[in-house]
C-alpha cells in the first residue's frame, strides 16, 4: 500500500497514471503542460523525478529513447485505487483531481 500512495503522492503522478489508464502507451509530451514557460521546469521534474519514480515502483515502463510511457508490470496493483479516486472525484479536494474537473 505504501508503494501505491507513493505513486499517487503528487498531482502530476496521478495525472500520468490516469492518462495511462485511459490510453496506453503515450508519448512523454502528453504529460507536459501546454505553456512554454512551465514546460521547461516541468519537463525536468518529470524526467528526473516522476517518471523514474513510477518506473522504479513498476507502475510504468519508460522508453527514454522512444519518448514513450506505457503501463508497467505492477500497474494493475494500483488500478483499484485509480478507479476509486475516479468514481469519487467530486468528493475529494480539487488538488486530488484526476484531470476531469
Amino acid at each position: 500500500m505504501d508503494r501505491v500512495f507513493e505513486a499517487l503522492f503528487t498531482r502530476r503522478r496521478r495525472l500520468i497514471l490516469f492518462m495511462l489508464k485511459r490510453s496506453d502507451p503515450r508519448p512523454v509530451v502528453d504529460f507536459l503542460p501546454r505553456s512554454a514557460k512551465a514546460s521547461e521546469s516541468t519537463s525536468m521534474q518529470l524526467q528526473q523525478d516522476d517518471l523514474p519514480r513510477l518506473a522504479s515502483l513498476g507502475y510504468i515502463d519508460w522508453d527514454r529513447e522512444a519518448g514513450e510511457v506505457s503501463k508497467g508490470d505492477r500497474f494493475e496493483e494500483l488500478e483499484p485505487m485509480l478507479d476509486l479516486l475516479e468514481d469519487h472525484a467530486d468528493e475529494f479536494h480539487a488538488s486530488w483531481s484526476n484531470g476531469r474537473r
